[in-house]
């Protein structure tokens, strides 16, 4: 009978610890969401007509520089296209630090003119 009690006592516990870790686990689910809507406010994007490229390692070269530069939130290289897209935060960088940052990684850029 002692050891039933035990056992029931255990089971308890570990259960509701379960149900506070999950309920824990929704609060910083609604808190990352907050955050991200708000760093998706503070945004812009930009296409880059990227020089050089010749390979796929040109993409990973020039997506690590940008990945780089304070304030950079995204990075798609298009290697068939040659572009790069950014999305970065306008109060941390600016276009021309993004190209200054490519530049220096031997792939200069152009922002890509609308079609």
């Amino acid at each position: 009978m002692n050891r039933k009690t035990i056992v029931i006592t255990l089971s308890l516990f570990a259960g509701m610890s379960f149900i506070q870790a999950c309920q824990s686990e929704d609060a910083t689910k609604v808190q990352t969401n907050v955050t991200t809507a708000q760093t998706q406010s503070n945004s812009e994007s930009v296409v880059f007509d990227m020089q050089n490229m010749t390979c796929a390692m040109c993409g990973i070269t020039i997506k690590k520089a940008l990945q780089a530069v304070d304030g950079v939130q995204t990075v798609t290289v298009d290697d068939d296209n040659k572009t790069a897209s950014v999305t970065f935060d306008p109060g941390k960088t600016n276009h021309q630090a993004l190209i200054k940052a490519t530049t220096n990684a031997g792939y200069p850029a152009t922002v890509h003119a609308a079609q």
